[in-house]
């Protein structure tokens, strides 16, 4: 990955034209100019051109960025900006006291030695050796170890679809890390995951957290050529994306009412909306971050904004709070202090309803 100075050139292209500020959901909670890419770029020019030493000051606005990217979708100089501030966070986990614990923590040895600890207590996933014609490599993610019977039914989706799930055994797709700002060990977990499919024939990388798809599509910017080429014959693809173009339909076991919010990397509205059996009703801010960002610490922006998640979520009465995102699912149930079941949405297809034949 790149180091934060070799971002000067697309730094100076910022035009501080602000644009940013209305659509980011820190700005707008906090009015803190430091909060917004167009402030936080502002101090990162400092750093590089040596004014401002990289410090936990600044590491504390950069945290302040929940990474949903809404600001390089609207930038007019099409600036990725949460990569340039994932490289700043790098910068200041390198040189950081926080940032050598957190080193130690999120280790081979420590993360995933955890994982696979749980795997075997949990029992193994199932094989699926149905062949058809289609084949997939379906990410479960950190959550496939938690709870590997969410994944054996999304693979068992697959079969309905006559897509046939490869066996690979997969842990974290390295988004903890990336976040964070421990890059060294996102692209050690980013190999990892890319040497077990190298030599794979397949057709598509199947997820169902909007969150890992999102890390998935990063991994192509840091791959060596080789796989660059493999992916560019592979299409990334949701299960609940195959779902809707499969035509494939549920009804809930017994008549419920639901709600839900929408992941910044991408929602899944129209698969709930069809839903036999359900009430849905929709959450007012439906669309805007739930706080979490990717970071398992809550700053304060993120707290204000869970508040008004909060408040919102409770109007709606739902018996259920449903979305695709593992991240969202750990915030939501933070906010609401587990006093609601929130559901990721493959989760609640698994136990709450059935295929319609």
């Amino acid at each position: 990955m790149k180091k934060l100075d070799e971002y000067k050139e697309i730094i100076h292209k910022c035009s501080k034209c602000g644009l940013c500020q209305s659509v980011c959901p820190a700005y707008q909670t906090t009015g803190n100019e430091c909060a917004v890419s167009r402030g936080q770029f502002i101090m990162l020019r400092g750093v590089i051109n040596g004014d401002l030493k990289m410090n936990k000051n600044i590491n504390k606005y950069l945290d302040t960025c929940l990474k949903c990217g809404k600001c390089s979708d609207f930038c007019p100089s099409e600036i990725d900006i949460v990569e340039v501030i994932l490289s700043a966070k790098a910068e200041y986990f390198k040189q950081s006291f926080e940032g050598k614990i957190m080193s130690i923590l999120q280790s081979k040895l420590i993360f995933n030695t955890a994982l696979n600890l749980v795997k075997n207590l949990l029992g193994r996933k199932k094989k699926f050796n149905k062949k058809f014609e289609k084949k997939a490599i379906y990410f479960g993610g950190c959550v496939e170890a938690i709870n590997p019977k969410t994944s054996d039914y999304a693979k068992e989706l697959l079969n309905t679809m006559q897509i046939q799930p490869l066996n690979v055994d997969f842990n974290c797709c390295g988004l903890p890390f990336l976040s964070a700002g421990n890059t060294t060990r996102f692209e050690e977990q980013m190999k990892e995951n890319l040497e077990k499919i190298r030599n794979l024939d397949f057709d598509y990388i199947v997820t169902d957290c909007a969150s890992c798809e999102w890390t998935w599509k990063q991994y192509i910017k840091y791959a060596d050529d080789e796989i660059k080429k493999k992916f560019e014959h592979i299409q990334f693809k949701t299960i609940y994306g195959l779902i809707e173009e499969n035509n494939i339909l549920f009804e809930a076991k017994k008549p419920c009412s639901v709600t839900y919010h929408t992941p910044c990397h991408g929602g899944v509205e129209n698969i709930i909306t069809q839903i036999k059996n359900i009430e849905y009703k929709e959450l007012e801010d439906k669309n805007e971050c739930c706080g979490f960002a990717g970071l398992t610490k809550q700053t304060q922006t993120s707290k204000q904004l869970m508040t008004s998640k909060k408040e919102n979520i409770t109007k709606t009465n739902a018996d259920y709070i449903l979305t695709n995102c593992v991240g969202c699912v750990i915030s939501l149930n933070y906010i609401l202090k587990f006093k609601k079941r929130v559901f990721r949405v493959i989760d609640f297809l698994r136990k709450k309803c059935r295929l319609v034949k």
